[in-house]
């Protein structure tokens, strides 16, 4: 038996090494997303492989639909309904809500379980959403949603899409990030690895978006629809915005100077208590070939 084993045994075992490719510097991406910020921290040879290799994952034929379609089809739902009601909420304001609600969850009729399963969370999450709105109502002048901005630094664009902005009657602003799964912790917004919120009031405070003056930010929170039980929940992404802001700033900085010099690599993964919840690159990463062990694959 050992023999028989031995035949097939290496006469050596040689690690595959972490990637690290290093492009040249015009091929290296001068313009990025916050969320593409956030990948470029916790997993730069994925954003290498998207935005200088230009790799993209297939949808699975017929998959059923994930955590970010889930997402989309709140998100449009809510977003029209802001766009239609702006202002004073209407006394029906459930009711046109759930009718939105179903006018885009109708356009997942192929997909039973869309229907089984994330509408009657969305019913729960109708009503806890018109309560919420009531009891801000009084503070907010103006909402604007899904609003794509920039800015430029140096000679690196910075762009997002925020959720939500609500132009408070203090003068002052406020984003919401809705979040269909888990949302970041304060403390992971705090320590900077989870820079999107933070590079959003960036933009806003730099006058970024289209339709919004420079102003301060006062609110940067993360409302979480999950239709569960509660149904929604408002956390605040930071306690301290400016400081938080001050940081992202710092932070980013930095990593557009470092990932500008063509010896930096795009590491895989390079900080293993900072790895991202999910990446369609593990496999061209080799994840399992040269980490110590799989648990990294995980997600």
């Amino acid at each position: 038996r050992g023999w028989w084993a031995a035949l097939d045994r290496p006469a050596a075992i040689r690690p595959v090494s972490r990637p690290a490719p290093c492009p040249p510097f015009d091929a290296r991406p001068v313009r990025l997303s916050v969320t593409e910020i956030e990948t470029l921290m916790r997993d730069p040879y994925a954003l290498y492989a998207a935005r200088v290799l230009g790799l993209r994952a297939l949808d699975p034929i017929d998959d059923d639909p994930g955590a970010a379609e889930r997402g989309t089809i709140i998100h449009k739902a809510l977003e029209r309904f802001l766009a239609e009601n702006p202002g004073q909420l209407p006394p029906d304001a459930l009711g046109r809500l759930l009718a939105i609600g179903a006018s885009v969850f109708a356009e997942a009729l192929d997909r039973p379980g869309v229907w089984a399963f994330w509408w009657p969370r969305f019913e729960r999450i109708a009503r806890w959403f018109i309560e919420a709105e009531r009891g801000r109502h009084d503070s907010i002048a103006g909402t604007l949603t899904e609003l794509r901005g920039e800015i430029t630094l140096g000679g690196f664009t910075l762009s997002a899409k925020a959720d939500r902005i609500d132009r408070l009657v203090d003068g002052t602003l406020a984003l919401i990030d809705y979040k269909t799964g888990a949302p970041p912790s304060s403390k992971e917004v705090t320590a900077g690895h989870a820079p999107q919120l933070p590079l959003e009031a960036l933009i806003a405070m730099q006058g970024g978006f289209p339709g919004i003056a420079p102003a301060a930010v006062s609110d940067l929170s993360y409302w979480r629809l999950s239709g569960g039980d509660p149904a929604g929940k408002i956390s605040p992404a930071a306690t301290d915005i400016a400081a938080v802001t001050e940081a992202a700033r710092d932070g980013l900085e930095r990593l557009v100077a470092a990932y500008a010099d063509p010896a930096t690599p795009y590491l895989s993964r390079p900080d293993p208590d900072a790895v991202p919840r999910y990446s369609d690159y593990l496999h061209l990463a080799r994840v399992k070939e040269w980490s110590s062990s799989g648990e990294e694959e995980a997600e």
